[in-house]
């Protein structure tokens, strides 16, 4: 749910009604996956991205159905069609996308969207249900309806009944596989299409090292909609000063620093002090931990040094230790300067994170997404 926390910002700081567009299915080749939303407010107020520029202006068009009252409206595109005067023009996107667009008010965000938010700032998972389309009777249940999951605590359900059953399966699935899916499912004598989509933390990358290569590589995560740490033992780099879009600096030295870190398989690390003895450390506390990636920055000789104090010391670099090891950290797109380099390392990251092994597209075979 990249941008989820900016959507709610913007919606927060709304002085008049606005359009929630999210898309909703993809059927086909498309910029965005289902989930990408995208607000549409007054005075030309835009925050989210839900295409490569193909839908927004006739979305913008469209959003005055949901303005002026009207409930939850369902906007399908045909992005492939010769005879479509609007996107029949060589776009990018060449597939169908259902787009639903909502009324949000100012004021407080709805209950949904409040508990999104609860469950990706506290790096929690759930999993979100959007009813896009109906057909029948289906018991009072409409688009625009939102049920959600929390692992923390009670979620948002609809009353009893079958399709209460079949939904609960559906969030589930979504939230212990991280799947999305767009099920339909019977709701009385009718039945519902949903957007069910799981609510899982963003990607944390912890960067070992506040020296001046590492601050666009903070920049460049921030980019990302990343949660951005900062760990080094020197107080006079390691500051709010040198470091403004950091979610989190922590001063002090390996192991300790590392202590109480929150980390998981949607974590990576960037080992880059540069200082031979703390990034012994550091490797020597993130090697045991659950991170999805570990990068080393530095020549392979001091590289394949500290590996080898590392085995000697009782830390043999074997299975998923090997694995998540990468040295030196970063992927070969000639990078020469500390924003190429932050670009090179950031996107071996991305790679590992998402299980891709991070080759050119032209050479992957079948869809670009999973």
């Amino acid at each position: 749910m990249k941008g989820f926390q900016e959507i709610v910002a913007t919606i927060q700081s709304l002085a008049e009604p606005a359009a929630l567009a999210t898309l909703v299915r993809v059927k086909g080749s498309s910029y965005r996956q289902p989930g990408a939303r995208m607000v549409f407010g007054p005075a030309g107020i835009r925050t989210g991205v839900i295409s490569a520029g193909c839908l927004e202006t006739d979305i913008l068009a469209r959003a005055g159905e949901v303005l002026d009252g009207g409930g939850a409206h369902l906007a399908p595109y045909d992005l492939g069609s010769d005879l479509d005067l609007v996107w029949g023009t060589g776009m990018g996107c060449q597939g169908r996308a259902d787009v639903l667009l909502e009324r949000v008010t100012p004021g407080p965000v709805p209950e949904w969207m409040d508990r999104c938010s609860a469950i990706l700032g506290r790096r929690g998972t759930g999993a979100l249900a959007t009813v896009f389309a109906a057909r029948g009777e289906t018991g009072g249940l409409r688009p625009g309806d939102h049920f959600l999951a929390d692992e923390a605590g009670p979620g948002l359900r609809p009353g009893p009944g079958p399709f209460a059953g079949l939904l609960e399966s559906a969030l589930d699935k979504a939230r212990s596989g991280g799947v999305l899916a767009t099920p339909t499912l019977e709701a009385g004598t009718g039945e519902l299409d949903l957007l069910v989509e799981p609510i899982l933390p963003p990607y944390a990358l912890w960067i070992f090292g506040a020296g001046e290569h590492s601050r666009p590589i903070v920049r460049l995560a921030k980019e990302l909609g990343w949660f951005v740490g900062i760990v080094d033992h020197r107080p006079a780099l390691a500051t709010p000063e040198r470091f403004p879009q950091a979610d989190r600096i922590i001063v002090g030295h390996p192991p300790g620093s590392l202590r109480d870190l929150p980390l998981d398989r949607r974590s990576a690390a960037l080992v880059v002090s540069h200082i031979y003895e703390k990034d012994r450390q550091a490797l020597e506390a993130l090697l045991p931990a659950p991170v999805a990636y570990l990068g080393l920055q530095g020549n392979r000789a001091r590289s394949r040094r500290l590996v080898k104090d590392l085995e000697e010391s009782g830390l043999p670099l074997t299975g998923d230790r090997a694995a998540k090891l990468r040295f030196p950290a970063g992927l070969d797109i000639g990078a020469e300067t500390p924003e190429t380099i932050a670009l090179s390392m950031l996107a071996e990251v991305q790679a590992a994170l998402s299980g891709h092994p991070g080759g050119p597209l032209r050479d992957r075979g079948g869809r670009i997404h999973n």
